[in-house]
């Protein structure tokens, strides 16, 4: 203790005490509302709270539940993501099976809240959810050879919702974690935990899906228009997190295990799809 102490003087002052926000468990993606606001969502229920920075229960709690028309006997969403364009806020779900490899319709949503301007912000549900964004990306052509129709289990063209225990997230199966949106807002980049492909090096790779029209998707319901796809060496690891830091003109990227297991890592992106 005393050794840590005589460190932490010689290199700087001590890092501030933590921060606690109390009422969820599970928190699984935020948004910046403003300088004092974040609105954050737990992958365990199906409600955005609006906390302030400086810690503490909710300023609010919008339930999502009934707008996103979920399963009731399977209602969990499972929200992954949230990437902020102006004054909205686009959500992604994981698109993944159960533990257990069971399919579940509620884990495929793609939505967005548009937030007033009021202080601190209220959210509204903007457009429509979207369920459709794991089969459009089995239909498009440029993305076959990347092996997302086996691992979201798609058979003879159709979604596939029996029972299989090796499309598990942690196994074989297709899982959405990571959501941010390039500097000028018009491609969000959905990063996937699980698959990861192999290179011409029999390395695992990292992928990125660019979505060049999310206000259409939401707003009209189009189906999602796809860039080329985004293939990272990130040392097997898949992605879990991403976001863009208008400050250093670049993307934090946070990677780690498909299978849960420890062995993490922050990378930095510069935004250049060739690099």
């Amino acid at each position: 203790m005393v050794l840590a102490t005589a460190i932490c003087l010689a290199d700087g002052p001590p890092p501030p005490a933590p921060l606690t926000w109390r009422g969820m468990s599970d928190a699984s993606a935020a948004a910046a509302v403003d300088d004092g606001h974040m609105l954050t969502a737990d992958d365990e229920t199906n409600s955005l709270r609006l906390y302030r920075l400086d810690g503490g229960l909710p300023v609010t709690t919008v339930d999502l539940s009934a707008w996103l028309k979920t399963d009731a006997d399977h209602p969990e969403a499972d929200i992954e993501g949230a990437a902020r364009v102006g004054r909205r806020i686009y959500w992604i779900t994981s698109h993944g099976r159960n533990k257990d490899g069971k399919y579940r319709a509620s884990r495929h949503r793609f939505f967005a809240v548009d937030l007033d301007e009021g202080t601190p912000a209220t959210a509204r549900p903007a457009g429509k959810p979207f369920a459709d964004l794991a089969m459009s990306l089995v239909r498009a052509p440029h993305l076959q050879a990347l092996g997302l129709a086996d691992a979201i289990g798609v058979k003879d063209g159709a979604m596939d919702r029996s029972r299989r225990k090796n499309l598990a997230p942690k196994d074989d199966g297709f899982n959405i974690e990571a959501l941010a949106a390039s500097a000028d807002g018009r491609v969000l980049y959905v990063g996937l935990r699980n698959p990861r492909p192999k290179g011409p090096d029999g390395r695992r790779r990292a992928v990125v899906l660019p979505l060049l029209n999310a206000p259409a998707v939401v707003e009209r319901g189009e189906q999602p228009q796809w860039g080329p796809p985004l293939l990272w060496d990130l040392d097997g690891r898949g992605l879990r997190s991403m976001e863009y830091i208008p400050h250093r003109n670049a993307f934090l990227l946070l990677a780690g295990p498909h299978d849960g297991e420890n062995g993490g890592a922050l990378y930095r992106w510069s935004g250049d799809p060739a690099q």
